[in-house]
């Protein structure tokens, strides 16, 4: 028979590693959405400052470009520059560049610290009229003023660095771009405001997500154990039932040839029984005479364990109805034994019994149960020693038998394999009474159940369930 092996269920410290990964994996996913959020506010507030720059410049100019139109001039010297200045002077701007459309060096207050135009990408961008913001956290003051290098002590400030197109009318084509350096630590002080608040949300969202799946995972791996668990308690009784079913088909095959061979010998044992009694009785020598007694004795004893079986046998086919009490079952069962136990000088000793009623059939299967248990309690226990049998009854119906004997107790090995055949440690066993008492037992609605099994002897337990 082939047993399968089931993998073991994951353990507590793997469930723990889980929910800690599992947790983990979403603080990176929150971690990364919240940068995500955080740079597109940034963008957002950038972008506010730049347009909102770029509206005062156009407003300006277009101001300038109808006071010139009342003058009758189309435009004039200076003209984008004066509204970049006006603008400026809204703004409270630190210093400013101005180009025209062609990115030609028009002019810069203070003074012009470089006349580089932007680069062709943000060119682009300011030609199709998108301004351009950046925050410089740490910039100092000094190129503003027109050093070359920036000197030891010069003041370290976040500055707001904006390009915006110069448009003489909303949607007109670029007359120019203006480059303004503006004092950032408003806009500092907001960015350090909107990281606040995303970081109190983004570890507001993570733990009520984590305490989510801590609980969720908790419910989802509650369920996972008892699942193993009733997959496992499934298995097993899978194994036990394959194993019992094996067990039962070699039993019933064994009982079918057992039953063959006792009708067999029933009438030769009968002659042989006779025969070995004449002999005996007509033995000369002392010796032969005790050699043909004993032989005499087995013969007998095969005889009446032949008798016992084949009387089962007829009841069990013929149906017979009769009861027996626990006392008269236990006082059957000792009877058979004593003989074996009065020629090893092995002492039987019956605690209570109580007067239980079982049927014919129980009675029968109990009876012989109890007599292959006796019959392997005397074998055990050495000579002087005491073989004790007990019972008791349940409010439940429940009985118990219980058979003690005084020997030196099983080996580990036949208990590992305690009701499987061939297992046996005595000269000449075959090693199947236990399994085909075990059988027994469960046919007479029952079990067998070892109690203990040590030096100081062994004690089986023969448990009948109630009466159907």
């Amino acid at each position: 028979m082939t047993v399968a092996v089931h993998p073991a269920a994951p353990g507590r410290g793997a469930h723990l590693a889980a929910l800690a990964f599992t947790v983990a994996v979403f603080a990176v996913v929150v971690a990364f959405v919240t940068l995500r959020l955080r740079a597109g506010l940034r963008e957002q507030v950038l972008l506010r400052e730049g347009e909102t720059l770029a509206a005062v410049a156009t407003m300006q100019l277009a101001n300038d470009t109808a006071s010139l139109a009342d003058l009758g001039m189309a435009d004039a010297l200076g003209e984008l520059r004066d509204a970049v200045l006006k603008t400026a002077k809204l703004r409270g701007v630190l210093a400013i560049r101005v180009f025209d459309a062609g990115q030609r060096f028009m002019g810069a207050v203070p003074w012009a610290w470089s006349e580089e135009p932007p680069a062709a990408g943000d060119w682009g961008r300011l030609d199709a009229g998108r301004s351009i913001a950046r925050l410089h956290p740490r910039e100092s003051l000094a190129f503003l003023a027109g050093l070359a290098e920036v000197r030891a002590g010069e003041p370290v400030v976040p500055l707001l660095e904006a390009w915006v197109p110069l448009r003489r009318t909303e949607g007109a084509t670029l007359a120019g771009a203006a480059q303004f350096w503006i004092d950032g630590r408003a806009v500092a002080a907001e960015f350090a405001t909107l990281d606040g608040r995303l970081v109190a949300q983004a570890a507001l969202a993570w733990f009520a997500g984590s305490l989510v799946i801590v609980v969720a995972l908790g419910w989802a791996f509650r369920r996972l154990d008892r699942a193993n668990r009733e997959l496992r308690t499934r298995s097993e009784d899978l194994q036990r039932a394959n194993r019992e079913l094996v067990l039962a088909a070699k039993t019933s095959a064994l009982g079918t040839v057992t039953a063959h061979l006792i009708h067999a010998l029933k009438n030769p044992l009968a002659g042989l029984e006779v025969f070995v009694a004449g002999q005996a009785e007509s033995g000369s020598g002392a010796e032969d005479g005790g050699e043909l007694a004993a032989a005499a004795e087995l013969t007998r004893r095969l005889r009446s364990m032949v008798n016992d079986v084949v009387a089962v046998l007829h009841d069990e086919q013929h149906g017979a109805h009769f009861v027996l009490t626990g006392a008269e079952m236990a006082e059957l069962a000792l009877a058979k034994v004593r003989p074996a136990a009065a020629g090893r000088g092995v002492k039987l000793a019956t605690e209570t019994v109580v007067a239980v009623t079982l049927s014919g059939r129980r009675a029968n299967l109990a009876g012989l149960v109890l007599q292959n248990l006796l019959q392997n309690a005397v074998e055990a226990s050495p000579a002087g020693g005491t073989v004790r049998l007990g019972g008791r009854a349940a409010a439940d119906g429940t009985v118990d038998f219980s058979v003690e004997d005084s020997g030196p107790g099983l080996p580990e090995a036949i208990r590992a394999r305690l009701f499987q055949p061939c297992a046996s440690t005595k000269p000449g066993g075959s090693g199947i009474g236990l399994a085909l008492s075990h059988q027994l037992a469960q046919q007479a609605g029952g079990r067998i159940e070892l109690v203990r099994s040590d030096v100081n002897g062994t004690c089986f337990r023969l448990v009948l369930g109630p009466e159907v």
